[in-house]
């Protein structure tokens, strides 16, 4: 089994003995630990169920489930009735259906019931004159589960049409405080699958029961904001409510879904599966298929894909002003400009592009004689496989300058569920990360030390103090780290220097994806083409520049409009509306699948490319060599000027939740909130020295740029430190010293 870049043996699996029992009269051959619940769902006997979830531990918690097992004198719950060899269970007596509809009724009876019970409910859609079709809680018209909700279709099944109980209604305030999501507790029937989602699916434990009996309620530990939690906004919760108690804010109102299309998400490099619900107004929602998704896949898609500012029309500015062209003008326009710059041109793309566009850029340089080709992610790392035994030693988790929980949720999810049991986790990193706070060991060295104080960790050297570790930490360490092997997850945009001896498994996470193909091509970094003087022109897909660096032509072929200068403009469209493939992670090809068509008049990449390719003048191929670009053979790292004009040292990371040359935080709110990319992290001692006030945007200056940028005050950078996530458009490239200065 595998999972991200690694390949687990799960080894033989120890099955159960084999019993025989009997269901409604059947006789079954059944495996010994497995539940009657489940084996009635693979037999295809049904029993109606609320509070059971197929991959979550069973509760019991709804009683609809109860079966009659002879010799028992009391039902007992399905989902929780392991089998027994010679047993004997009945599933559809009056009975149980008495008992069923009876414990309904209860459940219903603290739950809005009128539009559930109502006999007008099927020609409610034509006149909606009823005080319960108010967009409150009380009618299931104006409810975002309407036609997916699993009372509805239970009410329906057992034929309910009225409440023999007095009404309960809580009265509770909707939480609508929180990005992504709205929390209606009003809606709950206390099922627990979004609790028990949260703690086995996503091993999150941000929510649990609070109080008892009928004051009993879902919520945070102090009944915190989920921003103040160990929430990770990956929707598991969403995804398990029976009812709209949980429900996404975005999608709530955009009608129900007529179609579901499976395909793959393209905003990191984990690619994972997804079933996309459209309908005539085009995507809804996404959710998870099999596996689970991060917060950037399962609320990031369809509000980008729908976004109000999105282009979907070739732009070209004449007189200052962007005027609306057709693609006929706009592909002779750009056949034009790089024809006229043919020898001064280079070409920056983003790897988050399909592996079908890639080929028809590299066709393109062939044709263009291209040499300045680059991207803006740095290609290093090795991406083959590393086998690990499940069943050998325990293993332990080295993590150097990546915060697997933000970035790689996913991953480290997949990683743990493969493992015998929860690996040992030590970070090493200057930065406090979310898989810091919650590792079994955080080791906080000074900057650009980490891969030394892992060296000196493995070796047998004699340990003392270095770069801000104490020599009882690094004894802590080792003596935590007998009998167990080793492995190194790491980050190489982060990190200048890494040394990863061959005895050691190091793996290196990078957010963008197609890295294991490209990083075996022989293609330019981007500020290389970027400090080549002699480029005139610049063809950019997917990607940004500095907004101080100036051209005689750029040509931007992206999904939203950048924040530089530009002279044409072509209108992209987005993964969820082409076919292709790419590479994730791991070096494997996923392939994606067409959800709708492109929107307006936007077009796939490989399109407009191959487009461009076809007007161009075929006479000036150049033969040779056709690999794109030359790498740069020299890794300059720049010197540490501890000078007073620098004092501080700026250290910059890649940003995982971006879309092509947008970060996620600029487009959609919710980003923002949950992931601090738009911010200079500064210390709070550093800040009340310089009298930094958030709010107030402060001024960074290094050697060769400025930028203006607003600080978010934290003790997660350490003194003497400021941190910021690539931002190319504002200079913020790589880790330097720096000044910082108020306004």
């Amino acid at each position: 089994m595998e999972f991200g870049i690694l390949k687990v043996n799960l080894g033989a699996l120890h099955k159960g003995a084999m019993m025989k029992l009997i269901i409604n009269d059947k006789k079954i051959d059944v495996r010994k630990g497995e539940t009657v619940l489940e084996v009635c769902r693979r037999e295809g006997i049904y029993i109606p169920t609320l509070c059971y979830q197929e991959n979550l531990t069973p509760y019991g918690g709804c009683r609809l489930c109860i079966v009659e097992v002879e010799g028992n004198p009391k039902p007992m719950t399905a989902c929780t009735l392991p089998v027994q060899d010679g047993m004997v269970v009945k599933t559809d007596t009056p009975l149980l259906k008495e008992l069923r509809r009876f414990t309904l009724q209860l459940i219903l009876s603290e739950h809005p019931y009128s539009c559930l019970i109502c006999n007008k409910k099927q020609d409610c859609a034509n006149y909606m004159e009823c005080i319960e079709k108010e967009p409150i809680t009380f009618g299931c018209k104006y409810c975002p589960a309407n036609g997916n909700c699993e009372l509805q279709k239970l009410v329906e099944e057992f034929g309910i049409e009225e409440i023999p109980f007095p009404f309960r209604y809580r009265n509770i305030p909707v939480e609508d405080y929180d990005p992504f999501f709205e929390r209606d507790y009003n809606l709950c029937i206390l099922c627990g699958r979004c609790v028990r989602a949260c703690a086995e699916l996503r091993q999150a434990y941000a929510i649990d029961f609070h109080h008892r009996g009928p004051k009993t309620l879902v919520g945070t530990p102090f009944n915190l904001s989920h921003l103040d939690t160990s929430c990770q906004f990956c929707g598991a919760c969403v995804d398990a409510c029976p009812t709209g108690a949980m429900r996404e804010r975005y999608s709530k109102y955009l009608g129900r879904c007529e179609k579901e299309v499976k395909t793959h998400c393209m905003l990191c490099s984990m690619g994972c599966e997804l079933v996309a619900e459209v309908n005539g107004n085009g995507i809804i929602r996404t959710r998870p298929d099999k596996e689970p998704l991060c917060a950037r896949g399962r609320f990031g898609i369809a509000p980008l894909v729908n976004h109000p500012k999105r282009i979907t029309t070739p732009l070209v500015k004449k007189d200052g002003n962007l005027i609306e062209i057709s693609w006929d003008e706009a592909i002779d326009i750009a056949r034009n400009i790089l024809k006229e710059h043919q020898d001064k041109t280079g070409v920056i793309f983003s790897t988050d592009l399909t592996l079908e566009a890639i080929t028809a850029l590299n066709t393109f340089a062939e044709i263009m004689g291209v040499e300045e080709f680059g991207t803006e992610i740095n290609l290093t790392g090795s991406f083959d496989e590393v086998c690990l035994d499940r069943q050998d030693k325990k293993i332990a988790l080295f993590v150097l300058n990546v915060d697997l929980i933000e970035d790689f949720s996913v991953f480290l999810l997949n990683l743990k569920k493969f493992l015998n049991e929860n690996p040992l986790v030590i970070v090493i990193d200057s930065i406090q990360t979310k898989i810091a706070e919650s590792a079994d060991l955080w080791l906080r060295p000074e900057f650009n030390k980490e891969w030394e104080v892992l060296n000196l960790i493995l070796s047998s050297d004699k340990l003392t103090d270095f770069a801000g570790i104490k020599k009882q930490e690094f004894i802590e360490v080792r003596r935590l780290l007998k009998n167990r092997e080793v492995c190194v997850l790491y980050n190489p945009n982060n990190i200048k220097e890494f040394k990863c001896s061959n005895e050691l498994k190091c793996f290196p996470l990078v957010s963008s994806l197609n890295h294991p193909f490209l990083s075996k091509a022989n293609i330019l970094k981007a500020r290389d083409v970027l400090n080549n003087s002699a480029i005139e022109c610049l063809y950019l897909i997917g990607a940004t520049i500095p907004k101080t660096k100036k051209y005689k032509k750029v040509i931007v072929q992206d999904c939203f409009l950048p924040d530089f200068d530009f002279d044409l403009f072509l209108p992209s469209a987005t993964f969820i509306e082409v076919d292709g493939s790419f590479i994730d992670i791991k070096g494997k090809e996923k392939r994606l699948k067409k959800v709708f068509e492109p929107r307006g008049n936007s077009r796939p990449d490989e399109w407009i490319i191959k487009s461009i390719v076809e007007r161009m003048d075929l006479e000036r191929f150049k033969s040779g060599d056709s690999s794109i670009g030359v790498k740069s053979e020299v890794e300059k790292i720049e010197g540490e000027d501890k000078s007073a004009d620098y004092p501080f040292y700026l250290i910059v990371r890649e940003n995982g939740f971006r879309f092509r040359n947008k970060r996620l935080s600029d487009l959609l709110k919710g980003f923002e909130r949950i992931h601090k990319d738009r911010y200079l992290w500064i210390n709070p001692e550093d800040a009340r020295k310089l009298k930094i006030e958030e709010g107030k945007k402060v001024k960074i200056v290094a050697k060769d740029f400025e930028a203006e940028i607003n600080p978010f005050i934290t003790e997660r950078v350490p003194a003497g430190y400021v941190f910021a996530y690539c931002d190319t458009e504002n200079g913020l490239i790589e880790s330097k010293r720096v000044r910082i200065e108020c306004r």
